[in-house]
Order: C-alpha cells, then sequence, then structure tokens
C-alpha cells in the first residue's frame, strides 16, 4: 500500500514540474543544469524526480507552447549553453497556476485536511 501512495505522489508532483520551472524562471534566465540544481534544492528529498530525461522534454514542450523564449550563450568551457526565460505568456500562464493550487490548497484546507483535524480530535476523546 504504500509503495502506491509514493507511486501517487510522484505522479502529483510530476504534473507540477511544469510550474516549478516556470516559477524558477520567474526569478531569472536559467540553462538546464542550473535550473535543475535550484528545483533539486526546492524539492528536497522529492529531488530524485527531477531527472534529466524528464526536464529536458519539459523545457522544450514549454518553448514549443510559447512559455518560454531560449537562446544561446558562451559557457564556461566555450561551449555554448542554452539558456530559458520567461515569456510574458510564461508569466501569465504561471500566474494562473498559482491561484489555481492556491484555490486547490484552500479546499483541501476546508475539507480532507479538516476532516482529519475533526477524527483527530475524537480520537483524543
Amino acid at each position: 500500500m504504500v509503495n502506491n501512495a509514493t507511486k501517487s505522489d510522484g505522479q502529483i508532483l510530476k504534473g507540477l514540474l511544469d510550474t516549478l520551472v516556470l516559477d524558477v524562471l520567474r526569478q531569472g534566465p536559467n540553462y538546464g543544469f542550473g535550473i535543475r540544481e535550484r528545483l533539486r534544492s526546492r524539492l528536497g528529498e522529492d529531488a530524485a524526480l527531477v531527472k534529466e530525461a524528464t526536464l529536458y522534454p519539459l523545457l522544450h514542450r514549454l518553448e514549443a507552447r510559447g512559455l518560454l523564449d531560449a537562446y544561446h550563450e558562451p559557457g564556461q568551457r566555450g561551449r555554448p549553453r542554452k539558456y530559458y526565460r520567461l515569456t510574458l505568456e510564461g508569466a501569465a500562464f504561471l500566474e494562473g497556476r498559482i491561484r489555481e493550487w492556491r484555490r486547490i490548497a484552500a479546499l483541501l484546507g476546508r475539507t480532507v485536511l479538516n476532516t482529519e483535524q475533526a477524527s483527530d480530535g475524537e480520537d483524543k476523546q
């Protein structure tokens, strides 16, 4: 049963990954490895979800949708790095997602989490 819950949690976080990437880029342009490291520092124990095989296709999809813009700059070793930055459309999309997640968090707070707190109170009696 624990494995199913863990798998489900992972799917929820993967669904959030596009929002998290856009939020990282709201702070300014960054390249793939830099984005990955910022995500890992934010996610803590869930950082294993941020794999190259997941991140780079996601960046390409976000770019294709017009939510990100990409450009190249020289890297430290002479090889160009591909940097990503949030577009105006991407910023608007992110703001909409943030509103949506706040609404979901409030709904969970009023329902599921409130029910758990009520159950905890009954257990103590």
